[in-house]
């Protein structure tokens, strides 16, 4: 016979989750609305609520309750605002508690930091500095000189986030130094606010969430922070800082952080978001520019891009860390353009005492994560791009390296100039430097960095930085510092992809664990719960081998020859009557898995009209003096079904098949072939609905399951009745060995159309009795089931004689099982006609009723010994097959009934 095997290949199923959140962004120019400007129309009771004393109006808490109220606070600190009369400063709020009330989302306008507030000719900037406690800015009080005002507010107070979350902070800022362009002004000189033309500046003032914490700063989420600030100015717009200072040229160092300095405490604090500066001076400080006191629980998650144009200017006190604030002392200077947590630790320059009577900053229990991306920004004072334009503009750049910086001039404090002779450090993963007596420890850092690979390939390193945390100290500072194990950075000469922080907060203003009461942060969903995605990455390869083995399919059907001496039908020699070849041999399939991957293979029999057959997963057990099998009572496959097979050395990665011919030739035939069987192999396994149900119809509960999606049924013993409900449009197919142990699944659909296919081998055994009781279901298949002793019964009880899909499609139609046809002939009281579909061999025993027998498909009944009793036997009009009983073949009648004697 011929052999066929269709292979199929791997099946791979691949799941992906994109997840990206990008901040709105804000055009930004001179106009722009800002939360400050919004801040002013505040309404007390509602954005904002003061805790004061009713007499001094000296307040202790100022209550936020929505982001214009956080605007108010940022306006009430430039001094002289008046509420319901009463003008508010120093001595009214410098002291008090800024606490949310609520989360703030502070989307759709520009943020202007907590802090100072400088006034040109009447005229608002949205420039801030640094607050000062004389009359006028001192180098050794912060570490910038600020712009002078005569009211701002001397803010020394606390900030309580109240564990409460600052989303979508939005600083935008163009500086050009030209107060009156389009652009942003920026900080113009030290002593004063001049603003001249072409005056060059440190823009540093506006850059901030607060300018400066003397206080406590803690418990609050910043999430998707959207920061994108380009500056203008080149060496062009250079001039000196003070005629004395003839060394010290005014140039643009741009920069961020959260709070510019810190000379209290920050404990509790997160962030996430994204940070792009374009500048010839650009610095990232992280959450502090300075850190005079102390950091704890401090978590950053900034992904982070510096831009780095040529023609830079100095960078002069404020950004000085040396002993002094000359460049050409010969001292090597450690920086670090970007530094997760703080730009310097301890002091910017080591003979400054710090406020408050601190002696020592620390950064305790934090942990930094971050994409860091340095690029070389080609552009001229024509070539700056707008917001909008910013990321295009930034992928279409170098990855950052020396050599193509072009500064013109020849300042040692050039970014070009502290790059090559003063080891200005790129990256420091946690803080750009430290000064006197600091302790860094239990903080780790996982990072990312992309510059060129002269930095990052194998042959260099981050110049100035081996990534370990902090910047390289000078020898006489005071140190305490050990890297965290599991700290790590990754380089790459490529850009680095953004890290995305995974976090949920839920709010509830009554508790519990109703999840109607609790709102979901990210999409304000009434719900207390989150599902987390989980991802595998598998490495090697699945190698898929199956090996097959069959017998010679070559089966003799011997009809036998009448002998008149001996007065009956004998076979030829060497044959039994009725089919030969079952001999657990010639009938055999044998599938091998000698994969390293589970695989699962199926058989599908193709035969011609005349024949049927079985497969059984056992031998067939010996028979007496023959080389035939007998299969009576052995494990039964149904043909179609897929059967599992574990990887090789898991278990059982074997399995044989053996086909049971049935049916009755036509005609002399000599080695024709009458069919075939197909093997497939294939690594997809059953769904996990299907597994699902199949493990429900096997346990011994009662209950009802939904079949939501397509689902597969196999080898099933029922241990209890079972009921199963079909959603729209859903197929529910039964296949394989159905032991119905006298119970019955109760399948059904509200509005007909849900599915149920019976695959053509789907076989019933066990007791007699309604197997399945199917309500509003569109059934197919049932012309087709092969099974012996299935009868399909309609609500009324009577048999469906018409088993075509349109008969089986109204309410309650049952299929019932009336036993093996042994069981039936021998029972008393049964009134149905038995239906057999395929060929069968069964043993007489006693036969008490009349039982007719529906033989259809050309299906032959072998009855084996002599039956006893009353009853008769009877072959319906009609029937398509043949009886074998006591040597005599009774073949079925269009029109006849035939009494089987």
């Amino acid at each position: 016979m011929k052999k066929l095997i269709e292979k199929l290949g791997a099946f791979f199923i691949a799941l992906a989750m994109i997840l990206a959140v990008f901040p709105t962004q804000v055009q930004a120019a001179a106009t722009a609305e800002t939360w400050f400007e919004a801040g002013k129309s505040a309404e007390k009771g509602k954005d904002y609520r003061f805790v004061e004393d009713s007499s001094s109006h000296v307040v202790s808490e100022i209550q936020v309750m929505t982001a214009t109220g956080l605007g108010f606070v940022s306006y009430l600190m430039t001094g002289g605002v008046t509420v319901d009369g009463v003008s508010y400063g120093t001595a009214e709020v410098g002291d008090a508690t800024i606490k949310l009330m609520n989360d703030i989302d502070l989307a759709g306008k520009q943020w202007v930091g907590i802090g100072g507030i400088a006034i040109y000719s009447g005229t608002t900037q949205a420039t801030y500095t640094a607050t000062f406690p004389g009359s006028s800015p001192q180098t050794s009080d912060y570490f910038y000189a600020p712009s002078t005002g005569s009211n701002i507010v001397d803010f020394k107070g606390n900030f309580n986030g109240n564990d409460k979350i600052i989303s979508n902070l939005t600083i935008q800022r163009t500086y050009s130094g030209d107060k009156d362009g389009t652009d942003d002004w920026g900080i113009s000189n030290l002593s004063g606010y001049n603003a001249s033309k072409n005056v060059g500046g440190y823009f540093l003032g506006e850059n901030y969430f607060m300018l400066n914490n003397d206080g406590e700063f803690k418990n609050v989420t910043f999430r998707d922070i959207n920061v994108q600030i380009i500056d203008k100015f080149v060496s062009t717009n250079l001039i000196p800082m003070e005629s004395y200072l003839t060394d010290y040229y005014r140039g643009s160092a741009t920069g961020f952080g959260l709070i510019m300095e810190n000379h209290g405490t920050v404990s509790n604090v997160s962030a996430d978001g994204n940070v792009t500066i374009l500048s010839s001076m650009p610095f990232y400080y992280g959450l502090t520019a300075i850190n005079r006191g102390t950091i704890s629980n401090a978590a950053m998650n900034i992904n982070v891009d510096l831009l780095l144009a040529s023609d830079s200017g100095h960078r002069y006190a404020g950004l000085q860390s040396t002993p002094s604030v000359k460049l050409n002392d010969g001292v090597m200077r450690r920086y670090a353009l970007i530094s997760g947590i703080a730009g310097i630790t301890g002091e910017p320059i080591p003979d400054q005492s710090k406020l408050g009577g601190m002696t020592t900053s620390s950064i305790k229990n934090s942990s930094v994560r971050g994409a860091y991306n340095l690029y070389y920004a080609d552009v001229d004072t024509s070539g700056y791009p707008i917001y909008e334009g910013l990321k295009e503009f930034k992928d279409a750049q170098q990855l950052f390296k020396l050599d193509l910086l072009n500064d013109t001039h020849g300042y040692s404090g050039s970014l070009k100039g502290l790059l090559t002779n003063y080891e200005l450090s790129l990256v420091s993963a946690i803080s750009g430097s430290g000064y006197n007596s600091i302790t860094v420890d239990s903080t780790t850092y996982n990072i990312q960095v992309g510059a060129d690979e002269s930095y990052t390939g194998a042959a260099g390193s981050l110049r100035g930085k081996d990534l370990s945390g902090l910047a390289n100290p000078l020898e006489t500072m005071s140190v305490n510092y050990t890297a965290e194990p599991g700290s790590m950075a990754k380089l790459f000469s490529t850009p680095a992809e953004p890290v995305v922080a995974k976090t949920e907060t839920f709010t509830s203003s009554i508790g519990g664990v109703v999840a109607s009461a609790w709102t979901r942060f990210s999409d304000g969903a009434a719900t207390n719960s989150i599902e987390i995605p989980i991802y595998l990455t598998t490495a090697g390869d699945i190698s898929y081998k199956v090996e097959l083995n069959w017998g010679d399919m070559e089966f003799v059907y011997d009809r036998g020859s009448y002998d008149a001496g001996k007065g009956e039908t004998l076979p030829s020699a060497g044959n039994e009557l009725g089919w030969n070849g079952n001999d657990n041999t010639n009938n055999l399939i044998n599938v091998i898995n000698k994969s390293n991957a589970s695989v699962n293979a199926k058989l599908n029999l193709q035969l011609d009209k005349n024949y049927s057959g079985a497969f059984y997963k056992e031998a067939g057990a010996d028979k007496t003096d023959s080389n035939e099998k007998d299969y009576a009572g052995k494990a039964s496959y149904a043909a179609g079904t897929y059967l599992a097979l574990s990887s090789a050395g898991g278990g059982s990665d074997s399995q044989n098949f053996y086909l049971v011919m049935g049916g009755v030739p036509n005609g002399n035939l000599s080695n024709a072939q009458i069919g075939s069987i197909t093997v497939t192999v294939t690594s997809q396994t059953a769904s996990t609905d299907s597994t699902k149900l199949t493990a429900y119809l096997s346990d011994d509960t009662s209950t009802a399951y939904m079949v939501e999606s397509d689902v597969e049924v196999g080898d099933v013993k029922l241990i209890a009745n079972k009921t199963i409900t079909v959603a729209d449009n859903m197929t529910m197919t039964l296949f394989g060995e159905l032991n119905a142990n006298g119970n019955t699944i109760t399948v059904s659909n509200a509005n007909t159309s849900g599915k149920l296919t019976l695959h053509p081998e789907f076989r019933v055994i066990g007791s007699a009795g309604t197997v399945l009781d199917s309500t509003k279901m569109l059934i197919s298949g049932a012309e087709t089931l092969k099974a012996n002793g299935l009868v399909w019964k309609d609500s009324t009880g009577n048999a469906i004689a018409d088993l075509s899909t349109t008969g089986l499609q109204g309410d309650n139609v049952k299929l019932v099982y009336l036993g093996s046809v042994a069981d039936y002939l021998k029972a008393t009281g049964l009134s149905e006609v038995y239906p057999i579909n395929s060929s069968e061999t069964m043993t007489a025993g006693e036969l008490n009723e009349a039982n007719v027998l529906q033989l259809n498909n050309g299906a032959v009944l072998t009855i084996e010994g002599t039956f006893t009793g009353s009853g008769t036997l009877q072959l319906n009009a009609g029937s398509n097959g043949s009886v074998i009983y006591n040597g005599n073949t009774y073949h079925g009648a269009a029109d006849t009934v035939m009494i089987i004697e």
